[in-house]
């Protein structure tokens, strides 16, 4: 990261990202790395009433009191609800759109370009078979039908799985 992006980076942020770097460099080590010199690497450290705690070497949220940390827990759920308020709408028409489309998601692992393929023949009824065409050719026309045979058998992995033995 350079100089400008992380001087143009909001308090909260850049705590986050500096105590990223904390867990393998010193204060230092990290201003030289930025370039900065390590007086304004500690003022705009302290931006955002954010203090460096020497034994955890991390930087946390200065809370003045007790009354000041609650208020500031719900200051960011309610955010979050305003949020939520401002585009509920929005939310159930996606929720709706998705129940209705039965989008299917693929798994990372069946077009990962590292991956290691390997052609398998597998012997199965000849109408069940047509029937997956169909529904592949209907419903996921955009995909190749091995794409949806893959995610089929992770489907089923994941769901026939013994429970103590699942996967998340």
């Amino acid at each position: 990261m350079d100089k400008e992006t992380f001087i143009s980076l909001t308090p909260a942020k850049r705590v986050q990202e500096v105590n990223k770097l904390l867990k393998n460099h010193s204060l230092t080590e990290i201003s030289d790395l930025l370039g900065i010199p390590s007086s304004t690497f500690s003022k705009l450290m302290r931006e955002g009433d954010y203090l460096y705690h020497q034994g955890d070497k991390q930087y946390y949220p200065f809370v003045r009191s007790e009354e000041e940390r609650v208020k500031k827990n719900y200051s960011e759920i309610d955010e979050g609800l305003t949020f939520i308020k401002s585009h509920i709408e929005t939310l159930k028409k996606m929720v709706l759109h998705y129940e209705e489309s039965g989008t299917l998601i693929l798994d990372k692992r069946i077009y990962n370009k590292d991956s290691e393929f390997v052609n398998k023949s597998i012997r199965m009824n000849s109408a069940i078979y047509d029937d997956f065409n169909k529904f592949c050719e209907e419903y996921y026309p955009h995909l190749k039908t091995q794409d949806v045979v893959a995610q089929a058998l992770i489907d089923a992995m994941n769901r026939y799985q013994p429970k103590k033995e699942q996967k998340l």
